[in-house]
């Protein structure tokens, strides 16, 4: 039998967090600050640019934290109790797991929509746990003070191309922006990114396409860590039958269903370290061909037009549409793979994007498009591989970049 002073206990823990928190956590929020607040800039990379927001918020995030632990706690603990009273002490145990399970399942819930949950799991950049990057930043989308944000959605190539921190030095007081980038993202990935945003206004919505969008393999990782049941409908009226979307298209409705199932690999990022759950990836690293004209004569014969073409383009019309809805400029960067990889694709492909992208330019006037000459030229040297610019290659593009916002917000003004 549980002490009743422990459940008395659990009860008021909430209500003396959020007294405490209300006396005091100005105060706290000031001085931790003071002595910290240089170090959380630094740390956060160009995610934000409030220090004080970024200790009140998470501060806040603590007590909420807390207050449904302690709250799934205590219900667990009454379902328990209630069945007990009306099953047989050998199958009690097994509703108890199920209980406790099911409440775990809760908390993780309410934690996931917190920052302060994601930064308890971060374990350094330049590790595989992307999706507990991408949360944090996301949820940092809510605490931006510019009076315009705009969002990057893309694959590795667009973290690879824009410089987040860049654009936030040079345009944060006027236009700051979050990039959400995902590896391996197609343009359906970028439509269940879109879906997952925050509620807030985003009024420019900037993706890097090239032919990994439209002509590879549509069952990209996306699926297993954003799709959601209310997905389904759009999903199929687009055809998504057709590209058997197969074991990632399960992952991501089971993950729907249970967080516990879709935050793992972050919670064991933080258990097991980046060791442990690097070794695959380094593993695969070292197994590629280092010399890139032969790994692009493999990587290219993958490119095709086929059914996975057909359900992207159709991502995109969808994808635009809810930027529309959302009064958010599309801005389209109509990007490109290493040249050695783009000489040993079928020649057919990029024409028929570019005529796919201007089309849809020309019939919605909220997309702007920008083709290759538009951009500045990148060359085979400007490459670490087939599809990721060196540095200075990203800083290049992102002063582009940043200069052609400048020019389109200066344009908007009345």
């Amino acid at each position: 039998m549980t002490s009743r002073k422990f459940i008395i206990s659990l009860a008021a823990l909430p209500v003396a967090a959020w007294a405490l928190f209300a006396v005091w956590g100005g105060s706290l929020t000031r001085a931790l600050d003071a002595r910290f607040g240089s170090r959380v800039i630094e740390m956060a990379g160009g995610k934000t640019a409030d220090s004080r927001m970024f200790i009140q918020m998470r501060l806040r995030e603590a007590v909420l934290l807390l207050t449904a632990a302690a709250l799934v706690v205590l219900a667990h603990l009454l379902a328990v109790s209630l069945m007990n009273r009306r099953t047989p002490p050998r199958p009690a145990w097994i509703f108890s797991a199920l209980s406790g399970f099911f409440w775990l399942n809760v908390f993780l819930v309410v934690a996931g929509h917190t920052v302060l949950f994601w930064c308890l799991l971060f374990t350094g950049t330049g590790h595989g746990r992307n999706f507990t990057q991408y949360q944090i930043k996301r949820g940092l989308m809510r605490e931006a003070h510019a009076p315009k944000q705009a969002v990057l959605f893309g694959s590795s190539q667009t973290h690879a191309q824009m410089d987040m921190k860049l654009l936030n030095d040079r345009l944060g007081a006027q236009l700051w922006t979050t990039e959400l980038h995902f590896p391996g993202n197609n343009v359906y990935g970028m439509l269940l990114n879109l879906e997952n945003l925050p509620p807030v206004k985003v009024d420019y919505v900037i993706c890097y396409l090239s032919e990994n969008c439209f002509f590879s393999d549509s069952r990209s990782e996306s699926m297993m860590y954003f799709l959601e049941f209310r997905d389904l409908p759009e999903f199929f009226r687009m055809g998504g039958a057709s590209i058997h979307p197969g074991r990632l298209f399960g992952y991501g409705l089971f993950g729907n269903a249970i967080p516990l199932f879709r935050f793992r690999d972050s919670l064991l990022g933080r258990i097991l370290g980046n060791r442990m759950m690097d070794f695959n990836q380094e593993e695969w690293n070292q197994s590629l061909n280092t010399d890139l004209t032969r790994r692009a004569g493999g990587v290219g014969a993958g490119y095709r037009i086929g059914p996975d073409t057909v359900f992207q383009k159709k991502a995109f019309g969808v994808f635009a549409a809810q930027c529309r809805q959302r009064h958010a400029v599309l801005i389209v960067c109509c990007g490109q793979l290493n040249p050695i990889l783009g000489r040993a694709m079928n020649p057919s492909l990029r024409p028929d994007m570019l005529a796919f992208l201007r089309a849809q330019a020309a019939q919605d006037s909220n997309i702007v498009l920008l083709e290759e000459a538009q951009m500045p030229l990148q060359t085979e040297k400007d490459y670490d591989d087939l599809t990721h610019v060196n540095r200075a290659a990203q800083v290049r593009f992102s002063e582009f970049l940043a200069g052609f916002l400048e020019n389109l917000m200066r344009a908007s003004q009345p």
